[in-house]
């Protein structure tokens, strides 16, 4: 190494006993310019053996001072070939040195230690909490905030992580491929990216419905969105479709994209309507227009090279699998690597990086979702302590008398409506059979609850008696499929929005009471999801994406083409009415719930907005609503993610492929 990087060094200083003569050689022999060395080995041979040879060393550079004697250049014999014989042996042994494998790199395992104020968040709408740079050197996770989350950044020089400002409410982190920029999430419906350098977040889209993306090394962001997998330029651009769900076959969800290296493919998992969690199919694509196929079961999975596909289990097992990245096809069988992965079967806890070194998230199973009373100064408290819905809640609504709640419920491959008693009482289910029901709301006499029969993602209107009672009733079934309904509260109109992925992008229609003729509301080009009508029946709240990204508008109803009011100032989601008619809340693009002071009468006036609290922690459906207001208008009714009981921690393993040459591969 040393004849490499450094300069010759004198021999004689090192062991005395070198003829001077020797040295001058050796050093000569050594040159870096070849024409500064010997011109053969025979003049080197005869260097080593004349006398009064010499060799000087200036500023490193080493220059002859003598020259060869006539005698030394006669002399020939057995001594010159014993020299130049030790020279191939030395040098041998320098290349040997050189050459030879360096000792087998050492799997290393860390607990990354976070203190309460550094901690890791439950994952939020199913998101993803940690990523890692392609270089192993950085973690990102999902970590405290002011009144919410927002990412932190760890890096491996560091004892400390330390929050990424401009990343409020922010939620499933990745890493550019050269890791100097950071791309997220806020309330799985805006897609940003952040330089790690320094400056502000630039939002890519704000109109995606999304759990999770990854960054390409094609510049393209790969997201998930309502209709299956798309992509975005980095740098900004309107979303390009790459992979669209099948309707037929009840696809619902294309989640936690993985492109692997070159952007050649990409992985991602595909959701069933009625699967269970241990059974989602881990897919494989080629980029950009192949042919999506399955690989195998599980609730998500990560490539790593050199060749392996790491997949997480139902049951919280880390399998990985020899996999070749260009047939996208598995070369050998899965090795299970460890237990004990947090799971769920919503959110993503596993990162790997292209030098050997993955981290993930240990602790049993995933946060646990509850539903908590909010104030308007954002305190939360549970509604029920004693209360645990043993599942996912995906949708709550207050009874008119706020002496009841009900639910929407996911419970491995079921889902369903429940209604609980408040503030303590029973939890019953009321709905049954083997279709999905969702996306409950009350009807207007407060003894029957609206929900969607069929998919996750649509279904058609019907409704129950809300104490488990009677025979379901059908309220429409028409051509098309829709993603909410909702009564009007003198229960003479039924509002429904057409679900978000088939044509028409979410249109609005009213059904009359004991009709089935639709009255189209709202049909433009623009998205428009999450209508709501005032409590007097006579103003309209909705959301369009006609400017461009989400904002709340009013219009008069049923007359909805006289008039038109925008109500958000920077984006809007989910508007809800105050049972008193004076204000409409509605969650703004940084996820925090916003009054805003209205008047109605013959025309709608709105005076002034106050945000009330963050609710980035809470869960967000975006195209319908996850939380509801108490009658009283002093309270919000909202769904959280809890940390389990089990205690959660970031682990890194250095090195783990070499683990897997002790277990057959």
């Amino acid at each position: 190494a040393r004849v490499v990087t450094e300069s010759p060094r004198p021999l004689v200083p090192q062991r005395h006993t070198i003829p001077a003569h020797v040295e001058a050689a050796v050093l000569t022999a050594l040159e870096k310019l070849p024409a500064d060395r010997f011109a053969s080995a025979a003049e080197f041979a005869e260097a080593l053996t004349d006398k009064t040879y010499r060799s000087t060393v200036v500023t490193g550079q080493v220059a002859a001072a003598g020259t060869l004697g006539a005698g030394a250049r006669e002399r020939r014999g057995a001594g010159v070939y014993l020299l130049a014989g030790a020279l191939v042996l030395a040098t041998g042994a320098a290349l040997w040195g050189w050459l030879r494998p360096g000792p087998a790199p050492v799997v290393n395992r860390y607990s990354l230690f976070l203190r309460s104020s550094e901690a890791l968040q439950p994952s939020v709408n199913g998101s993803i909490n940690v990523a890692m740079s392609a270089d192993g050197k950085r973690v990102a996770y999902v970590g405290p905030g002011e009144g919410g989350g927002r990412i932190w950044l760890r890096e491996h020089d560091k004892l400390r992580p330390v929050p990424i400002g401009g990343t409020e409410g922010g939620t499933s982190p990745f890493f550019s491929p050269d890791g100097r920029s950071l791309g997220f999430l806020v309330g799985g419906r805006t897609v940003r990216v952040i330089s790690l350098g320094g400056g502000p977040a630039i939002t890519l889209s704000d109109s995606i419905n999304s759990s999770g993306g990854d960054w390409g090394s094609d510049g393209y962001v790969y997201i998930e969105v309502d209709s299956g997998l798309a992509r975005i330029r980095a740098t900004g651009g309107s979303p390009e479709p790459v992979y669209r769900m099948a309707t037929g076959k009840k696809e619902i969800g294309t989640e936690f994209p993985n492109v692997l290296p070159g952007a050649k493919a990409v992985i991602f998992r595909l959701r069933h309507a009625g699967q269970a969690p241990a059974d989602y199919d881990i897919m494989a694509m080629k980029l950009p227009g192949g042919e999506a196929h399955p690989l195998m079961h599980g609730l998500y999975a990560r490539y790593a090279a050199p060749g392996q596909l790491l997949v997480v289990t139902g049951d919280g097992k880390l399998l990985a699998v020899p996999f070749d990245p260009d047939k996208l096809a598995f070369t050998g069988p899965p090795v299970a690597m460890l237990e004990g992965m947090r799971t769920g079967g919503f959110e993503s806890n596993l990162a790997t990086s292209a030098e050997g070194t993955l981290v993930y998230v240990s602790g049993g199973s995933a946060g646990l979702e509850r539903a908590f009373w909010v104030g308007r100064d954002g305190a939360a408290t549970p509604v029920d302590s004693a209360w645990d819905p043993q599942g996912i809640l995906n949708s709550v609504s207050l009874s008119p008398d706020g002496k009841a709640l009900a639910v929407g419920l996911v419970r491995g491959a079921a889902e369903d409506i429940w209604v609980k008693q408040l503030p303590a009482g029973t939890f019953s289910r009321v709905t049954f059979g083997d279709s999905i029901h969702n996306r409950v709301s009350w009807a207007a006499d407060g003894r029957s609850v609206l929900y969607l029969v069929g998919s996750q993602s649509s279904g058609v209107p019907a409704v129950t008696r809300a104490d488990g009672t009677g025979t379901p009733r059908i309220l429409y079934r028409g051509p098309m499929g829709f993603g909410q309904a909702v009564a009007s509260r003198d229960g003479r109109w039924l509002l429904l929005r057409r679900v978000v992925s088939e044509a028409g992008n979410g249109d609005i229609y009213a059904l009359p009471a004991g009709d089935s003729t639709l009255t189209p509301l709202l049909t433009t080009p623009a998205r428009e999801v999450g209508p709501t009508l005032s409590p007097d029946g006579k103003w309209l709240a909705y959301v369009s994406t006609e400017s461009g990204k989400p904002e709340v508008y009013v219009r008069p109803f049923p007359d909805v083409g006289s008039a038109k009011w925008q109500v958000s100032l920077s984006g809007g989601f989910t508007p809800m009415w105050a049972h008193s008619g004076k204000e409409l809340f509605y969650l703004d693009d940084s996820r925090a719930l916003v009054a805003v002071t209205v008047q109605l009468g013959t025309t709608f006036t709105f005076t002034g907005q106050k945000v009330l609290f963050p609710a980035a922690t809470y869960s967000f459906g975006g195209s319908y609503p996850t939380y509801d207001v108490a009658p009283d208008d002093s309270r919000f009714v909202m769904i959280r993610s809890v940390a389990p009981s089990a205690e959660t921690e970031l682990v890194l393993i250095q090195n783990w492929a070499e683990e897997l040459k002790t277990r057959g591969q």
